[in-house]
C-alpha cells in the first residue's frame, strides 16, 4: 500500500508533487514482474486526496490479508510535535498544530502490527522529514535494542543494521520481522531535488530497482538496495538514510537483479556518480533566486558569485555558469568600482575551477582599482582583492593591502583619512598583528592631533574689529591709557573667544609697562595681571607664548614691590594654577609643574590670599590628576587627596563640595588604569572613590556615582580577556551602584556594562565554552533592563554575535541564540545577528540554518545566509 500527497492547503507546506509521482511509478515496479511481480490487486496507490480514515482501512485490509511480506510506503511532509512524535502530514495538514490533518505515525504502525499479525515480514518505508523518528534512533547516537523494540514494538532482542559492514546480526528466527526504512534521521528533513520528478530518497530507490545492482547474483535482498541508497545519498552529503531490522529482516526480502550478475560479465558498468545532494540544490537554488530577487544589480551579481562559489565542487558547470554571467554584468557596469567588485567575486567563484582565468581576472580588477580616482572606493576595491586572493596568493594579498594603506598615507591628514586606516586595520591578515596594531595607533594619533589643529585653528581666529579697536589704541601716545584700552580689548576678545589674538596684546601690554613711569608701572601692572586669566583657554594650543607671559610677569611684578604686590602675584599664581588645568588634557606633567610653582608663591601671600588661592590649587589638582591617571595613576591619586586635604582647611562648603566630587573622578579614574597591572590598588583606589561619592549631597553624589560605574566597567574592559573573575566582580559591583542612580542615568551604565560581559565572553569562547554562556546570559539579563527598544538593539546584537560564535562550538546552543537575534527590534541589526548566526550554525546543522534563514526579512543577509547553507551541504 503506497501513498504519495503531492498538494497541501497550507501556504506554509509547499507542494511537493514528486512524491504523488514516486508512489505511482513505485507501484508499477512492485508490479513489473521482472523486478517482485506482484498481482495488480495486491498494490494499492493513495493520493493527495485521502484521508486518515482512508489510508487506515486500506492499511487494514491489505495488512489482514498478508501471510508473506506486508509493504506500506509514505512520501510527503513530515511533522515532529513538541514531543518528538512524528506525524504523516496530509492534503489539510497545520505545521504549527501537527496533530492536525496529520496521520500519527505511532497510530500507523499500531495498526500494522495488530493486522499484519500473519505477514512473514512487515516492511515500512517512509519518505518524509525527520522520518528517522519512526525508527526510534537518536540523532546523537546508534540505536540500542530497547530502542528498536519501541520502534517494532517488539521484544527487546531486536537488532539493527548499521550498514558498515552488512549488519549487526542477531538470531535469524528464519528470517521473520519487521524493518523501517527511513529517508532522514530523526533531526533531519528529506529533499526534493529542484526540478526532479521524484524525491531524493525515492528516486535512489527507484533507480537501485530499474537498475540493480552489477555482481551480486540474479536476486538482490533489500539489505542491499538500502546499503546502496545510502551509500549514494552520503556520497553528496544529504541526509543519511536509517534502517530498522529484526530478525535481519531486510536479508529474506529480495527482488529481481535488472543488472549483469558477474564482476567479469560484459556489460557491466561502474555506478554512476551520484551527483550533489538534493539538499545542496535546494540550498543553492534558493540562495540563487533570492540573490535574483535584490533589486541592485551590483549587490545580486556579487552574490550570485558567492553561489557559484559554493556549488563549484560538485556542480561546476553551474559554478561557471554564474561565474560568466556576472563577469558579463561587470563588464557592463559603467561603475568601475562596481566592475572591479563583480570580478573580484567572480574570480574568487573561478579560483579553484579555472585558475588562469580567475588569475586574469583578478589582473583585470587591479587594473581597474589603480585607475580609480575616488580615494575610498581604490581602497576598498584593493581591500576586497587582497580578501579574494589570500587564500591562493597570500604574498599578492599583502602587496595589495600595502597599496592601499600607501594610498591613505599620501592622504592629507582629516578625520576621513584616521577613519580609513582604521577600517582598513580589520582588512590586515590575522598573521600580522603588529601591521594592524599599528594601522590603529596611527589612527589614534592623527585623531589626537587633528582634534589639536582644529582646536588651535578655532582659537587663532582673528577679529577685524578687534584688530581696528587696537589700531586706533596704538595712535594714542598715553601709555596708561593705551595700557587699559588694551586690556579691555584683549578681554572682550577672550570673551568671542578670540584667545591668540588676547594673548599677543597683553604680550604688548607686558612690554608696554616696562615704558611706563615708575609712578604709573604699579596701576599699569596691576591692569595687566588683573587680566591674565582670560588668556588661560589659549594654554591648550600656545602653553608656552602663555607661561612664558606668565613667567615675565611674575618677574615684573616681583621686581616691583609696593603695596599692591600681594594683590599682583595672587593674580599671576591663581592664573598659573588655572592654566594648570587647561593644561592638564595635553601636558599633565608640565601641568604638575605649574601647580608646585604656584604652591612656591603661597607662603609670599597674606592668610586671606593664600586662602584664595589654596581654592584655585584645590580646583586645579584633580582637573590635573584626571589628564595624569592615563600616564601616571598613583601620582593621580596623590593630587586627588592633596586636593581633599586643601578644601578641609578652607571652610567653604561649595568648595569642597565640588572639589571632593573631582576628587573621586580621578581615584576612580586612576583605579581603572591600574586595574591590569596592579590589581590590589586598583581595588583600594576604586573603593574609596566610592567611599568619598557616599559623602556627598544627592544630587552631587548621583554624578559621583556614575563616575565609579563608568570607571568600574571600564577597568572590566581592561581585564576583559585575562581575568574573568575580576570581570564579575566589577560588573556586580557596578550593578549595586546603579541601584542608586534615577532611571534616566542608568542606560549607559547598562549599555557598558553588557558590552564587557560580551568582550569577556569572546575572549573565553575557545577555552571555557561554560564561562562564555553565563557571560552571555548575564549580559542579556543587563541589557533587558534598558527600558527603550530602540537603545537595547545595538546591544543585542553585539550579545548574538557572542552567541554565533558559541553555537560554531556548541550548536545545540542556536535556539537560544535565536531567540536572542529575533528579539532585536531594529530590522538591519535583527537582519545581521540572524545571518551570523546562520552562518556559525550552517557547518553543523544546515536544516535548522535554513530553518533560521528563510525569517531573516533583509533580501541580501537572506541570500548571503542562504548562500551558506548551500556550501555547507557541499
Amino acid at each position: 500500500m503506497l501513498v504519495g500527497i503531492g498538494d497541501y492547503t497550507h501556504a506554509d507546506l509547499a507542494a511537493m508533487p514528486a512524491a504523488a509521482t514516486g508512489a505511482g511509478h513505485l507501484a508499477r515496479l512492485l508490479r513489473d514482474p521482472l523486478i517482485w511481480g506482484l498481482p495488480h490487486e495486491h498494490v494499492t496507490v493513495l493520493g493527495t486526496d485521502t484521508t486518515q480514515e482512508r489510508i487506515l482501512t486500506t492499511v487494514r485490509d491489505a495488512a489482514l490479508a498478508a501471510e508473506d511480506t506486508l509493504v506500506v510506503y509514505f512520501a510527503g511532509h513530515g511533522l515532529r510535535d513538541p514531543g518528538e512524535r512524528l506525524h504523516l502530514a496530509l492534503v489539510d495538514a497545520d505545521p504549527d498544530y501537527p496533530q492536525i490533518g496529520t496521520l500519527p505515525y505511532r497510530q500507523l504502525r499500531d495498526l500494522i502490527r495488530q493486522a499484519g499479525h500473519r505477514a512473514k515480514h512487515r516492511v515500512t518505508i517512509l519518505d518524509c522529514c525527520y522520518s528517522g523518528i519512526a525508527g526510534g534512533m537518536s540523532h546523537r547516537t546508534a540505536p540500542t535494542r530497547d530502542d528498536l523494540a519501541t520502534a517494532l514494538d517488539e521484544h527487546a532482542h531486536a537488532n539493527a543494521t548499521d550498514g558498515d559492514d552488512g549488519g549487526r546480526h542477531g538470531s535469524d528466527e528464519n528470517g521473520y520481522g519487521d524493518c523501517v526504512l527511513t529517508s532522514a534521521p530523526p533531526q533531519s528533513r528529506s529533499f526534493v531535488r529542484p526540478g526532479a520528478p521524484l524525491p531524493e530518497f525515492t528516486g535512489e530507490l527507484i533507480t537501485t530497482l530499474e537498475a540493480g545492482i552489477t555482481g551480486v547474483g540474479p536476486a538482490i535482498s533489500l539489505e542491499h538496495v538500502w546499503l546502496r541508497i545510502r551509500d549514494r545519498m552520503r556520497g553528496r552529503d544529504s541526509p543519511e538514510p536509517q534502517l530498522f531490522a529484526q530478525n535481519n529482516a531486510t536479508r529474506h526480502i529480495h527482488f529481481l537483479n535488472r543488472a549483469p550478475h558477474d564482476h567479469g560479465e560484459q556489460g557491466a558498468a561502474p555506478d554512476p556518480d551520484p551527483g550533489p545532494s538534493a539538499a545542496h540544490l535546494v540550498a543553492r537554488d534558493a540562495a540563487e533566486h533570492a540573490a535574483r530577487a535584490i533589486p541592485d544589480r551590483s549587490t545580486s551579481m556579487g552574490l550570485l558569485a558567492r553561489v557559484g562559489a559554493a556549488t563549484v565542487t560538485v556542480d561546476p558547470d553551474k559554478a561557471r555558469q554564474l561565474a560568466d554571467e556576472v563577469i558579463q554584468a561587470g563588464h557592463k557596469i559603467t561603475d568601475l568600482s562596481q566592475r572591479a567588485h563583480l570580478l573580484t567575486a567572480a574570480a574568487t567563484c573561478l579560483v579553484a575551477l579555472d585558475p588562469p582565468r580567475a588569475r586574469h581576472l583578478v589582473d583585470e580588477a587591479e587594473g581597474i582599482i589603480q585607475g580609480i580616482t575616488d580615494i575610498d572606493a581604490k581602497v576598498f576595491g584593493l581591500a576586497q582583492l587582497a580578501k579574494a586572493v589570500t587564500a591562493t596568493d597570500r604574498d599578492r594579498a599583502t602587496w595589495l593591502l600595502g597599496k592601499a594603506e600607501e594610498v591613505l598615507y599620501s592622504l592629507p591628514d582629516t578625520r576621513y583619512k584616521a577613519d580609513r586606516l582604521r577600517s582598513l586595520s580589520f582588512s590586515v591578515l590575522d598573521d600580522e598583528p603588529e601591521w594592524r596594531q599599528r594601522l590603529k595607533d596611527d589612527s589614534e594619533h592623527l585623531e589626537k592631533a587633528i582634534r589639536q589643529r582644529e582646536r588651535f585653528e578655532e582659537d587663532s581666529r582673528r577679529s577685524p574689529e578687534g584688530s581696528r579697536r587696537a589700531g586706533e589704541v596704538r595712535a594714542n601716545n598715553d601709555l596708561r591709557w593705551r595700557v587699559v584700552e588694551l586690556v579691555k580689548i584683549a578681554r572682550d576678545l577672550a570673551d568671542s573667544r578670540h584667545y591668540h589674538q588676547a594673548v599677543e596684546l597683553l604680550e604688548e601690554v607686558e612690554q608696554t609697562v616696562w615704558k611706563i613711569g615708575l609712578h604709573e608701572r604699579g596701576e599699569a601692572l596691576s591692569e595687566l595681571t588683573g587680566a591674565l586669566s582670560c588668556v588661560c583657554w589659549a594654554a591648550r594650543t600656545i602653553p608656552n607664548r602663555v607661561i612664558d607671559l606668565m613667567t615675565r610677569v611674575r618677574n615684573a611684578v616681583n621686581g616691583f614691590a609696593d603695596q599692591a604686590l600681594g594683590d599682583r602675584l595672587t593674580d599671576v599664581a591663581r592664573t598659573m594654577a588655572n592654566v594648570a588645568g587647561y593644561l592638564a588634557e595635553t601636558d599633565p606633567h608640565r601641568a604638575v609643574e605649574l601647580i608646585r610653582e604656584v604652591q612656591t608663591i603661597a607662603p609670599q601671600l597674606p592668610g586671606r590670599k593664600q586662602r584664595l588661592l589654596d581654592h584655585n590649587v584645590a580646583r586645579a589638582l584633580p582637573r590635573v590628576g584626571m589628564g595624569l591617571a592615563p600616564l601616571d595613576a598613583e601620582q593621580a591619586a596623590t593630587l586627588a587627596h592633596e586636593a581633599m586635604a586643601i578644601v578641609r582647611t578652607l571652610d567653604n562648603d561649595l568648595t569642597e563640595k565640588q572639589t571632593l566630587r573631582e576628587a573621586v573622578s580621578v581615584l576612580a579614574l586612576a583605579g581603572q588604569h591600574l586595574a591590569r597591572a596592579d590589581p590590589r590598588r586598583a581595588d583600594e583606589l576604586l573603593g574609596e572613590s566610592e567611599s568619598f561619592a557616599q559623602r556627598l549631597p544627592e544630587r552631587d553624589r548621583t554624578y559621583a556615582l556614575n563616575t565609579v560605574v563608568g570607571a568600574l566597567v571600564d577597568a572590566g574592559n581592561a581585564v576583559a580577556g585575562t581575568d574573568p573573575d575580576r570581570v564579575d566582580r566589577f560588573v556586580r559591583k557596578s550593578e549595586r551602584l546603579m541601584r542608586n542612580l534615577p532611571d534616566e542615568d542608568r542606560r549607559s551604565p547598562l549599555d557598558a556594562m553588557a558590552r564587557v560581559l560580551v568582550a569577556t565572553g569572546e575572549a573565553l569562547v575557545g577555552s571555557e565554552p561554560d564561562r562564555a554562556v553565563g557571560c552571555a546570559r548575564e549580559a542579556e539579563r543587563i541589557v533587558r533592563q534598558i527600558p527603550r527598544d530602540e537603545e537595547r538593539a545595538a546591544v543585542l546584537w553585539s550579545i548574538a554575535g557572542l552567541q554565533a560564535e558559541l553555537v560554531k562550538r556548541r550548536p545545540a546552543y542556536a535556539d537560544r541564540a535565536r531567540r536572542t537575534a529575533e528579539s532585536i527590534t531594529d530590522d538591519l541589526y535583527k537582519a545581521i545577528a540572524v545571518h551570523d548566526l546562520v552562518l556559525a550554525l550552517a557547518p553543523a546543522d544546515t536544516e535548522q540554518a535554513e530553518r533560521i534563514a528563510r525569517n531573516i526579512t533583509d533580501a541580501y543577509y537572506r541570500a548571503s545566509a542562504l548562500a551558506a547553507i548551500a556550501e555547507a551541504r557541499l
